[in-house]
């Protein structure tokens, strides 16, 4: 994919998206154990975070604590597994983007797609950064945990652990949050890209209707224009119009889940870590990570919400 290569290549990287270029059987098939290992980790670590909060705590302060990582993992959940059962339609939305009527026809119409795409992947790298710092602080409260002969996170198993599993078990479950916290960058700057592109294809519809209106001024005048000619260029700028907004609703369709489970979520979790911080505001050791885990979640709900108004303001101004 020639769009979006380096949100695809993250995911790539946390075992959910095989290239699609890829023709060997043993790369494929290893590729798939991969995966299967990447979600079986998932969902474990959510179902066993789950537990605790039904079976262990007994406190709001505890509850407040591991409700915070629960409902990260149950978005994780959900948008691994909308990237892995809807795999061919989101490689058939990007590869509509390459053919006509989407595909730049001009060198105008290329800078204007470049521009897009420099801009996607100038944010994909900022928003990276941030969560890399927000892994690197939970890592860092992880490893304190472990000191204390805690684990990172509470989770409830049906059996009793012996020192040597404690450090698996530990490990294990850092190895998933940084996996995790990989497929959240990529899912979300994947979503945040698509928005961004009807952006582009906008402006590009824009740029064809200009250069339509002085064509067609300058041949009325000189009085060159064929009447079969005019309604054919007409029907192709209406069908490409109709196309873009396909293409935005087929976005809309295909992460309609991830978006209301990263919303709903992200809310919870907003909620939850306030009020943790409130209870342990005199704790600096105890509140810096989760303050840094806090700021990330805002910037979750931002990204969303700034793409989606750009693609309104884009359509407002596109309509005047």
């Amino acid at each position: 994919m020639q769009l979006l290569t380096l949100n695809f290549l993250i995911i790539t990287v946390c075992g959910i998206w095989r290239p699609i270029e890829w023709t060997s059987f043993g790369a494929k098939l290893l590729y798939n154990i991969f995966t299967v290992v990447i979600v079986l980790s998932q969902y474990f670590m959510t179902i066993t975070e789950f537990l605790d909060i039904l079976f262990v705590v007994n406190n709001i302060d505890d509850f407040a604590a591991n409700t915070l990582m629960f409902f990260s993992m149950m978005a994780v959940c959900c948008k691994t597994t909308i990237i892995l059962t809807r795999r061919n339609e989101i490689i058939n939305l990007v590869q509509s983007l390459l053919e006509k009527p989407h595909k730049p026809q001009n060198q105008d119409e290329v800078a204007i797609q470049t521009k897009f795409n420099e801009f996607i992947k100038s944010c994909s790298l900022r928003y990276s950064f941030l969560a890399t710092c927000s892994v690197t602080g939970l890592t860092v409260g992880s490893i304190i945990n472990i000191l204390h002969g805690h684990l990172p996170y509470r989770i409830w198993l049906p059996w009793n652990y012996s020192m040597r599993m404690f450090y698996i078990l530990a490990a294990h479950q850092m190895i998933t949050l940084a996996f995790a916290a990989t497929i959240d960058v990529g899912t979300e700057t994947i979503v945040f890209g698509l928005f961004i592109q009807t952006c582009a294809q906008l402006e590009i519809f824009e740029d064809r209707l200009r250069k339509l209106i002085i064509n067609k001024t300058s041949k009325y005048l000189g009085r060159t224009c064929s009447l079969k000619k005019e309604k054919t260029n007409i029907s192709d700028y209406i069908h490409y119009h109709l196309s873009i907004y396909k293409y935005a609703k087929t976005v809309n369709v295909i992460f309609n889940e991830v978006l209301f489970c990263q919303f709903f979520g992200s809310i919870l979790v907003l909620c939850t870590s306030v009020y943790f911080l409130s209870m342990h505001i005199k704790e600096p050791s105890a509140i810096i990570f989760i303050l840094m885990y806090t700021i990330c979640m805002f910037v979750q709900v931002f990204v969303y919400c700034w793409s989606g108004n750009e693609v309104i303001l884009k359509v407002t101004i596109c309509l005047m």
